[in-house]
């Protein structure tokens, strides 16, 4: 997947700031996963005794509002940390025949921090970079476990601080590209929302 689909699709911040790089035929552009929310991995995750099917139903949304092209871009590495995840028996994201099988609804919202990022990104353009900028984008991530007549609900936040043409990122933290930093921050949201689920033994 392309720097073009996916982080376009996943960052509005990004996607607006990028009229800079449109006006200036080439600025540079680093992205900053914010190191706020946890990084998690399948060693932090204590998987059920008896791990159960589930079907994954997911939905990327831009300021509230759904966004089909991003959904189905995001989708897959979505459905890869739940299978990766190995507290599932199954994954898939079609309905499961078995009747102990749960449903896993997860939302990413994409949620605007920086105002006016596309003016910024427009200033930066006209300057060819000598007065750099930062946007932020934010991320709100909501997930419902359903079986068994039972819901067990999990959130988290995130965000992804970008700096185009001549702007200091965030102290302390490494710029990638603007596609890893996209997939990171989508990566350790769902690891996050599995973990509190698991912490809260709705799994089991």
């Amino acid at each position: 997947m392309t720097i073009q689909t996916f982080a376009r699709f996943a960052t509005r911040g990004l996607a607006l700031a990028a009229t800079a790089a449109l006006l200036s035929g080439c600025l540079t552009m680093k992205s900053y996963v914010d190191p706020a929310l946890p990084t998690v991995g399948k060693a932090d995750l204590v998987a059920p005794a008896t791990p159960r099917p589930v079907q994954v139903a997911f939905e990327f949304r831009t300021k509230g509002a759904v966004n089909a092209s991003a959904t189905s871009q995001i989708k897959p590495r979505i459905i890869a940390v739940a299978s990766e995840s190995g507290v599932f028996s199954a994954v898939t994201a079609n309905a499961s025949d078995s009747a102990d099988a749960g449903l896993l609804t997860v939302v990413i919202d994409n949620v605007p921090i920086t105002d006016n990022a596309a003016a910024k990104g427009f200033g930066t353009g006209l300057t060819f970079g000598a007065v750099g900028s930062m946007v932020t984008d934010g991320y709100v991530a909501t997930a419902k476990y359903q079986r068994n007549g039972t819901t067990t609900e999990a959130t988290a936040k995130h965000a992804l601080h970008t700096t185009i043409g001549n702007k200091a990122g965030p102290e302390g933290l490494a710029p990638v590209t603007m596609q890893q930093g996209a997939e990171t921050v989508m990566d350790q949201l769902m690891w996050n929302l599995i973990k509190q689920l698991a912490d809260k033994k709705a799994l089991d």
